[in-house]
């Protein structure tokens, strides 16, 4: 049985590892709004995915340290349909932050940011970390 890494190293890692799919998506939102002029609300959609893809590998293996491959496709289902969850949420909130409250579309970004990694890394600790150890 392998000692479940102290809470803020898998913070720490899950911090780290999340910036490269942020990074991705905040590229993506800016040229595809600023470069190709599409709406910015698909653009935050397309950024989004990015960042999900890049994270799910990420997540699982290096801050929750999951190599259990027969729970991979229950975790990926579990971790998509977070996913799918905040997606919609970070679309309907994002398009208030830019309509309702008039911020820009980066600034409301970054709110939305940081909501979400809150509730993504509490939510993935609970997909990821192995149970079947405790049994």
């Amino acid at each position: 049985m392998q000692a479940k890494p102290p809470l803020f190293r898998q913070v720490m890692r899950f911090c780290i590892g999340g910036a490269a799919g942020v990074i991705a998506s905040y590229i993506a939102l800016y040229c595809l709004t600023e470069y190709l002029k599409i709406w910015y609300i698909v653009s935050a959609v397309i950024g989004f995915i990015v960042n999900r893809g890049l994270n799910f590998y990420i997540q699982r293996r290096w801050t929750f340290q999951n190599k259990d491959s027969e729970s991979a496709p229950k975790q990926l289902v579990q971790y998509f349909t977070m996913a799918a969850c905040f997606l919609i949420g970070n679309t309907a909130l994002m398009y208030c932050l830019v309509n309702y409250l008039h911020l820009w579309y980066m600034g409301a970004q970054v709110i939305l940011t940081i909501f979400f990694t809150i509730l993504s890394f509490i939510i993935s600790r609970r997909i990821f970390t192995n149970r079947r150890s405790a049994t």
